[in-house]
């Protein structure tokens, strides 16, 4: 047991000296803290769960909701009277399109079309629609309506939207044949027909593994995965710091004087699984302080059991670079690897876009990376489902056995030679 206290001893004192072990092991958790603060979603919010109509305040303000359940709308009313309402009202309640609307000024058609490419340029659109300034009276005097509608994706969605929306004009346009062309009567007429329609209610089918998110929740989500592709990083490379002791033991002959001694190579490989351990909860340690000093926004789940999540991803990823610095027996190969093991792993766990629209193969290789399992924790904490934890626990103690279990393999083989 002395032994092994004194090897733990030596080789922390060596890594608190590395400056490079210390930047890892400090500003990387601070920096995530960072991330966390950070709200994606500059816009307006769209939510899933309404018929409603967004209401745009600036011309140009962000649409950001990327979710495939609704097709994206943006509506130009330069009429804003109540027949231009009814119109887009009934739209938003066919329960296929999300609808954001900005009361625009008079512009007219080429005016139109050129804000609607630069607004479908900057923003996550499906089509645009134009209802000019004088739809009201083009209706009144039984004229047809000069409203466009822009494409901005192929979407096969679009059109369904364009026979929506042309039967609805169409409506308006019977109603108002129907009261002889009089405004009063036809706004009378239209409030009645809307007192009469059926009412609606929003029911949420789960298929497979999706979870029904809500844009707030998607943003949340967000910053939880720029937060963990920091922290992964972090722990990447502070294990190949814990790494480079095992190569510069084995090239000085330590490794071989500590064989000889009364310490067996089961202490050896605790020492070095303490040091991931130590390492893993000083960072965790950090990130806890810095989270409630400095974040100020909901991140969507509880503050311990982000803490839980990130504990386990530590472990996981500090074990990995220990034993890819025991396999290659070189420290640079080791942050080549681990590196590039950061660039691929965040890239598959989808950390920085959803994955709702990736192709089948990638959402099946998302589930071998460790980050995604915890996204997927996050989404069902924020989901309200069961289970979370003891499928965590369950996962983590999978990879710890399995990189463990290479890592003594790869011990063993080094003994030999």
């Amino acid at each position: 047991m002395s032994g092994l206290l004194t090897m733990m001893k030596m080789n922390l004192k060596l890594l608190l000296r590395n400056k490079g072990y210390l930047a890892f092991l400090i500003i990387l958790p601070i920096v995530s803290v960072l991330m966390l603060n950070i709200k994606t979603g500059s816009g307006v919010d769209g939510g899933n769960d309404t018929y409603e109509i967004h209401e745009l305040s600036k011309q140009n303000e962000s649409i950001f909701n990327v979710t495939n359940t609704k097709l994206n709308v943006k509506v130009y009313d330069c009429n804003d009277s109540e027949l231009s309402n009814y119109v887009i009202e009934e739209l938003a309640k066919a329960g296929s399109y999300r609808i954001y609307r900005y009361k625009s000024e008079a512009m007219n058609i080429e005016e139109a079309r050129q804000e609607a490419l630069s607004t479908t340029n900057h923003n996550v659109l499906g089509a645009v629609i134009y209802i000019p300034n004088n739809f009201e009276t083009q209706i009144l005097s039984g004229n047809g309506s000069d409203m466009i509608v822009f494409e901005a994706t192929t979407d096969a969605r679009i059109t369904l939207l364009e026979s929506n929306l042309d039967s609805f004009v169409q409506s308006v346009s019977r109603y108002a044949a129907i009261t002889g062309y009089n405004k009063a009567s036809l706004k009378t007429l239209l409030k009645t027909s809307v007192k009469n329609e059926m009412s609606k209610e929003i029911v949420g089918i789960e298929v497979g593994n999706t979870l029904q998110l809500t844009a707030q929740q998607q943003d949340q989500k967000s910053s939880i995965g720029y937060s963990l592709a920091f922290l992964t990083i972090g722990f990447l490379f502070s294990g190949v710091f814990i790494a480079a002791t095992v190569v510069e033991e084995r090239q000085n002959r330590v490794y071989n004087r500590i064989l000889l001694s009364k310490s067996s190579i089961i202490n050896y490989g605790l020492v070095k699984l303490g040091l991931i351990f130590i390492t893993v909860i000083i960072q965790t340690g950090i990130l806890a302080a810095g989270i409630k000093l400095i974040v100020k926004t909901d991140y969507g789940i509880p503050f311990s059991s982000y803490i839980f999540f990130v504990l386990g991803l530590g472990l996981i990823f500090n074990t990995f670079s220990v034993v890819i610095g025991i396999i290659t027996n070189n420290v640079l190969t080791s942050n080549y690897i681990a590196f590039l093991v950061w660039c691929l792993s965040d890239l598959l766990a989808g950390l920085y876009f959803p994955l709702d629209a990736a192709a089948g193969w990638w959402g099946k290789i998302s589930m071998m990376m460790p980050q995604r399992w915890v996204l997927r924790a996050a989404e069902m904490l924020m989901a309200g489902k069961s289970g979370v934890y003891s499928m965590y626990i369950l996962v983590v103690v999978s990879y710890l056995i399995v990189i463990s279990s290479v890592g003594f393999m790869a011990i063993k083989i080094r003994k030999k030679e």
